[in-house]
């Protein structure tokens, strides 16, 4: 915590000092001279005769932020926010951007790549300098994620990327690879199809789907040998759905042969194949005859006929397995349109398995029914792996129980680092600051600060 302590310093003097009447001065030299709990008496006594002081409870939090006091982070930020119409979204951010920046200067991969991500979806100009110096880091996938974020803001970062594209380590040349077709599109085709044929299963996957998005026509050959022969099934069904998206070729041939393939995704994916080669017949033969209903109820939404989507939803609806009844919920509005879907969402909140009753309970609360929708994320609440989820589409609707329990889980140190971060993630969903999520940021794992930190500096744009 030291070294956030030292990062959050500089930050003091300009957002506490000059932003208030100088009654934090006492608390921010203790500070700076590195005594946390100092600048923490400071403010509390400052607080004392003046409550209402942004610079005192900055301090305050910073000061508990320092000492990795999470309690006291979620103490000091309760209370400030009594005295506040909302959010310190300075504060916030300002708290945010330094635990990135303390990220990108540690030395795990893992929380680099995390805090240099986060630092390109937010924008951060005051860490484009510290990214960019990462471009030179020992690890490929940290170097590469660097190129990628700053690709058209320093010269020497298209190079580097392309460096990245070559290396010895997949998951650098995955992110290089990604990175630089979100930038540039069609002008990277050709290291595109180069990329498609890749030893590594990840390199394939994104080569695959950036070619169908910029339509490459020249590419396929290489996606249709993909189709047809790759041991990986993601593969397989994104060389399909580019193939679909190029449109050109036998598309109904290669929607035939990718109907028998093992995976649902590819099979799922034939149907773009068929739709795209205007076969209108075979899609209305597959509605109704194909035994797979999630295939079928596909087809049935590409040839817009509710009355087949009504017929593979029932089939649906009664198979065995759960997955298959919440995933008729999940496409329900698709297939049949708002008024139906409804119903049939309502007609699932009666099946056995409570995964089921989740899914049909999100399409009520997509579609305005959010009472009944809260109803049954309130009582997942109750069930231990589904807490989080439940959590977060209560939190999503703006559910009080959903953001205390959002509160709870993002600071509860019996929960593993991964589902502290889950939880931190999801009140970027949720859009809510809570003061758990702010002393996430004094998290005794490097993966949930991040992950708090780059939730937070979202949250305070």
């Amino acid at each position: 915590m030291r070294r956030l302590a030292s990062v959050l310093a500089s930050l003091v003097i300009s957002t506490t000092l000059f932003g208030c009447a100088n009654h934090a001065k006492r608390s921010v030299s203790l500070y700076e001279a590195g005594d946390y709990a100092g600048a923490a008496r400071a403010a509390d006594e400052g607080l004392a005769s003046h409550p209402g002081d942004d610079g005192l409870w900055g301090m305050r939090i910073r000061a508990a932020l320092a000492q990795g006091d999470g309690d006291g982070v979620v103490k000091a930020y309760t209370a400030y926010r009594t005295h506040r119409p909302d959010d310190d979204k300075e504060l916030l951010r300002d708290l945010a951007i330094a635990t990135l920046g303390q990220a990108i200067a540690s030395p795990s991969a893992k929380l680099k790549i995390a805090a240099i991500q986060a630092v390109q979806a937010a924008e951060i100009e005051a860490l484009a300098e510290q990214v960019a110096e990462r471009m030179t880091d020992e690890d490929d996938r940290v170097a590469a994620a660097a190129a990628v974020a700053v690709l058209k803001a320093y010269p020497q970062a298209p190079q580097v990327a392309s460096d990245m594209m070559q290396s010895e380590e997949p998951e650098a040349r995955r992110i290089a690879l990604d990175g630089v077709a979100k930038k540039i599109g069609k002008l990277l085709a050709g290291d595109l199809e180069k990329a498609a044929t890749d030893k590594d299963a990840r390199v394939r996957r994104v080569a695959a789907r950036w070619l169908g998005q910029i339509k490459d026509a020249d590419a396929v050959a290489v996606l249709t040998r993909h189709l047809k022969a790759d041991p990986d099934e993601s593969v397989r069904a994104a060389a399909a759905t580019a193939l679909a998206r190029i449109g050109v070729g036998n598309l109904e041939s290669l929607g035939t042969a990718a109907l028998k393939d093992k995976a649902l995704a590819v099979r799922i994916a034939a149907i773009d194949l068929i739709e795209a080669a205007k076969r209108p017949d075979r899609l209305q033969q597959i509605a109704e005859t194909e035994p797979d209903p999630m295939v079928a109820v596909e087809a049935a939404i590409a040839l817009k006929s509710k009355p087949l989507a009504k017929q593979a939803l029932d089939k649906a609806l009664a198979a065995e397995g759960w997955t298959i009844r919440a995933g008729a919920a999940n496409v329900a509005q698709r297939a049949l349109g708002k008024a139906a879907a409804l119903e049939l969402a309502r007609t699932l909140l009666a099946d056995k398995e409570l995964g089921v009753r989740i899914a049909a309970a999100r399409v009520l609360a997509h579609g305005g029914d959010k009472a009944t929708a809260a109803t049954v994320f309130a009582a997942a609440l109750a069930t231990p792996e589904l807490e989080l989820q439940a959590a977060s589409d209560l939190a999503e609707q703006g559910d009080a129980r959903g953001l205390d329990a959002l509160n709870t889980f993002v600071h509860d140190a019996k929960r593993t680092p991964e589902q502290r971060a889950a939880a931190a993630a999801a009140h970027h969903g949720a859009h809510a600051v809570t003061p758990g999520l702010v002393a996430a940021l004094a998290d005794s794992s490097g993966v949930v600060r991040v992950e708090a930190a780059a939730a937070l500096v979202m949250l305070a744009k």
